[in-house]
C-alpha cells in the first residue's frame, strides 16, 4: 500500500548519480568508507512499485511495500523496500538530490545530478 506521496511520484523517475558514499560498521555520522562517483543509477516507478539501484557493479531490484514522509524530517520521503531477501529503506528528499540506502550493516549517500527527470 502506498500512501498520499504517490502523486508526487506519477512517473518513472530516474536518477543519474553523481557521487556516493558508502558509510559501513560501525557507522559514524557523515563518514564515508567508500566514496566514489562511478556508474550509477536508481530508478523509481510509483506505477509499478519498484526501484531498481544500480551501483557500480551490482543490480539491486527491490518492490516498494510502503512509503510515507519521513517523521524527523519531512524534507524526506521514506520508502520500504523488499526483494525477497532483505527488506531495507530508502530515503529520497523532495529535491530529488539525495538518496539513501539504508542496509543492516551499511547505508550508501547518493547525491544526485542535474540530469535527474521523469519519463513519460
Amino acid at each position: 500500500m502506498l500512501l498520499i506521496t504517490c502523486g508526487a511520484y506519477a512517473q518513472e523517475q530516474v536518477f543519474n548519480v553523481q557521487r556516493y558514499c558508502v558509510d559501513e560498521i560501525p557507522f559514524k555520522n557523515g563518514q564515508c568508507d567508500l566514496v566514489g562517483n562511478e556508474y550509477s543509477f536508481v530508478f523509481l516507478d510509483i506505477k509499478k512499485s519498484e526501484v531498481v539501484f544500480f551501483f557500480t557493479q551490482m543490480k539491486m531490484k527491490y518492490k516498494i511495500v510502503k512509503s510515507a514522509n519521513f517523521s524527523p524530517d519531512p524534507n524526506y520521503t521514506l520508502f520500504t523496500l523488499e526483494n525477497g531477501r532483505e527488506q531495507i529503506e530508502m530515503k529520497l528528499n523532495k529535491l530529488h538530490t539525495k538518496i539513501e540506502f539504508i542496509y543492516p550493516n551499511n547505508r550508501i549517500y547518493l547525491t544526485v545530478g542535474k540530469s535527474t527527470k521523469g519519463l513519460n
